[in-house]
């Protein structure tokens, strides 16, 4: 057994260091982490109202722009970044900058996925790029220290430490809500930017904050980044099955949080379907209640979704439902690629 003594006088381990700064990690990531600027030219509604529609042919002035500040990751050295789509919806001129140099790229886009709030962009790269390492975010515990950078309210490449506060977080903001939620501080600019662990590795890009109070940041897991970027770079797209289902759960949101394994009813309950669908054709109806995929439990819409999204829409999803009158029925259900976003009703939680 070693002395008090002897261990004091032994030289501090590289995990001792880094409990006690986080400078080395920092500095390894920073370079992995671009600005992005956006802007995006307004043109009047009316040639006739507008003087500048009028006078100018339909052509806007350079003055009449709006302006929008955002992080990106750099993923690989090719010049692939990763953002949030809401970073650069609606823009016109897509600008990356980087620490500690004064290049200014221009930057494309190579494709978006509404559902997931993110976006792949492209830049032909100035110098030799430093991409960060992307991590396993299944393998972090509530408790591990991340850190944020980023490029709040302008202030670029920011850094910020927290920890993991909780997984699996579902906030509303679609069917695929499942975030990791962190109290490192996260503020208007982050959004797109890394939130990496003490190894300096990706495991989520930060997304959103808490409006109700200070400390409450969510960030999309890197692992469920990693199956979008890999079709957008594919597709330019994310290829999705879908069900045409249009459901709820049937447990509340405080039952669930409650328990993850409800002893009493649970599932989605199928509100409306969209005709000739693949559950419609399949044979399910309005009010079935879904009640396991795969003879894997459905306890709401997020879980149902999630087992969804590891499917090909080449595949066939077993389902067990409960209709009233006839108990307990097993229907399999042939998917299909889910149309464009354009050809489907403006619902929520359509899967």
């Amino acid at each position: 057994m070693l002395s008090a003594g002897f261990a004091a006088s032994c030289p501090e381990t590289a995990w001792a260091r880094i409990y006690q700064s986080f400078s080395d990690i920092a500095s390894k990531a920073i370079p992995g982490v671009v600005n992005i600027r956006t802007k995006q030219f307004v043109s009047g509604r009316d040639a006739l109202l507008d003087p500048y529609q009028f006078f100018l042919r339909g052509r806007v002035p350079r003055s009449n722009k709006n302006h929008s500040l955002g992080s990106g990751v750099i993923i690989d050295r090719k010049g692939f970044i990763v953002t949030n789509y809401h970073v650069i919806k609606g823009a016109s001129s897509i600008d990356i900058l980087f620490a500690k140099r004064k290049h200014k790229v221009k930057a494309r886009i190579i494709g978006i996925d509404r559902k997931t709030d993110l976006a792949l962009l492209k830049i032909t790269p100035p110098f030799r790029l430093k991409p960060l390492d992307i991590g396993n975010s299944d393998w972090l515990r509530v408790g591990d220290i991340v850190l944020a950078i980023g490029n709040p309210f302008g202030f670029s490449h920011t850094v910020t430490s927290g920890i993991i506060s909780a997984k699996g977080r579902v906030i509303g903001t679609g069917p695929y809500d499942s975030f990791l939620q962190t109290d490192a501080s996260i503020h208007p600019g982050n959004s797109g930017g890394p939130l990496i662990d003490i190894k300096g590795r990706l495991i989520g890009i930060n997304t959103a904050i808490s409006s109700e109070g200070a400390g409450i940041g969510f960030a999309i897991p890197s692992n469920i980044v990693k199956t979008i970027i890999s079709d957008l770079k594919k597709h330019g797209k994310v290829i999705r099955p879908w069900l045409g289902v249009i459901g709820k759960n049937i447990v509340s949101k405080d039952e669930m949080y409650d328990s993850h394994d409800p002893t009493g009813v649970y599932g989605v309950i199928i509100e409306n379907l969209v005709i000739d669908g693949p559950a419609w054709k399949a044979g399910l109806r309005v009010g079935d209640l879904i009640m396991a995929m795969d003879d894997k439990k459905i306890f709401d819409i997020n879980s149902l979704q999630k087992k969804l999204i590891n499917k090909s829409p080449s595949e066939r999803a077993r389902m067990k439902v409960y209709r009233r009158q006839k108990g307990f029925v097993n229907i399999t259900v042939p998917l299909e690629e889910i149309p464009p976003s354009q050809e489907l009703p403006a619902e929520k939680d359509l899967f």
